[in-house]
Formats: structure tokens, sequence, C-alpha cells
């Protein structure tokens, strides 16, 4: 990990959490079985517990929750007074993102924070530990940077 420069102070760091992806696991599994719930008409409850988390553990892989983790699991994120950088284990130097570029933060994700950027874009932070403190401390460091 790059050391920030001088005028720049530690404000914190993290990495993906494991917690936030067993819950995002599991509330994808209890929806999928909400969803199969009709299934219950035919099936014996064995074999219906069986199909939502087979169907559960598809679409994990289809829409690439799996992917998300596997691709961030050695990713470190860390906030200083004047940005948030990025740093991914297979690129030489960290994604600086100036605070002043982040014009806002998304509310509705459950284990993730969304980033608006100037352009239109969005980055996501996903699977972000103790996520409510975590956007609260950017919210604060993109505040007193502006």
């Amino acid at each position: 990990m790059t050391a920030a420069p001088p005028e720049e102070q530690d404000l914190l760091h993290w990495r993906i959490s494991p917690r936030a992806f067993f819950w995002r696991c599991v509330a994808l599994a209890v929806l999928t079985m909400l969803f199969t719930l009709p299934l219950l008409i035919w099936l014996d409850p064995i074999t219906w517990l069986l199909a939502s988390v087979l169907i559960a553990v598809f679409y994990m892989w289809v829409f690439e929750e799996f992917q998300i983790w596997f691709s961030n699991r050695n990713t470190v994120w860390r906030l200083t007074n004047r940005a948030l950088y990025i740093n991914a284990p297979d690129t030489a130097e960290p994604l600086v993102l100036p605070l002043t570029d982040i014009r806002s933060i998304g509310k509705l994700s459950l284990w993730s924070i969304s980033l608006g950027l100037p352009d239109g874009q969005r980055i996501t932070l996903p699977l972000v530990p103790n996520r409510a403190e975590t956007k609260a401390r950017l919210a604060q460091a993109i505040e007193a940077a502006s």
C-alpha cells in the first residue's frame, strides 16, 4: 500500500467484508425461497428447500455475485482527508479518486456504497464493512474537502 502524501491524513481503511457477503447470500437465498414458495404445492419441503438453494446459487453464479467477492477479496480501500485510494493487488499504482470529484453517495444499497461522479458515472465500493459508519465518515470527509 502506498503512503499518503504528507498533507493527507488517513481517516479509514477497509477490505471487503465476509460478513456482508454472507448476509447478502442469505438474503438472496431467502428471497429465492419466497419466490419459489408456490412450488410447495407440487414438491415435498426437502425437495423444495434443495431446489431453492440450487436456484439461489445458480442465480448468484449467473449474475456474478461470487465474482464480486473473488475480484475484490484483496483490494484495500483507504480514505484520507483528500482522496479515496483503491489499492487493487493487480495494479502497480492505486486508483485515486479526489473527494472533490464525488458528487453524491447512493442511498439504497444494503451492502455497498455507490459514489456519483461529475460525468454521471457511478463507482461502487462493494460489500463494505460497517456500511453506515463508513458512509457517514465518507460523507464527512467529502464535506470537509469541499
